[in-house]
């Protein structure tokens, strides 16, 4: 992946207050768009459910909110699901 790629996700994942998604706490939005729980997403993810307790965290306070409903309205509002 070229530079310009690399620019180009990064600016799919703008939050639009200079906060940026990894493509992980993409890969994990995705998932909780599908109603998975922290543990089935970390079975498709092929990691440790802590690990996705830590994104699902870090998902709350990039998009300045309370719970996973709420990520998921904002990430709605915001296009990203």
């Amino acid at each position: 992946m070229d530079q310009n790629e690399k620019n180009y996700q990064k600016e799919a994942y703008a939050l639009g207050d200079g906060t940026f998604l990894s493509e992980r706490q993409v890969a994990v939005l995705n998932q909780l768009a599908q109603g998975l729980s922290n543990k089935q997403i970390a079975h498709v993810l092929g990691v440790a459910e802590p690990t996705i307790k830590m994104h699902v965290s870090s998902l709350l306070r990039a998009f300045k909110v309370q719970n996973r409903v709420q990520i998921l309205l904002k990430a709605k509002e915001m296009h990203f699901v």
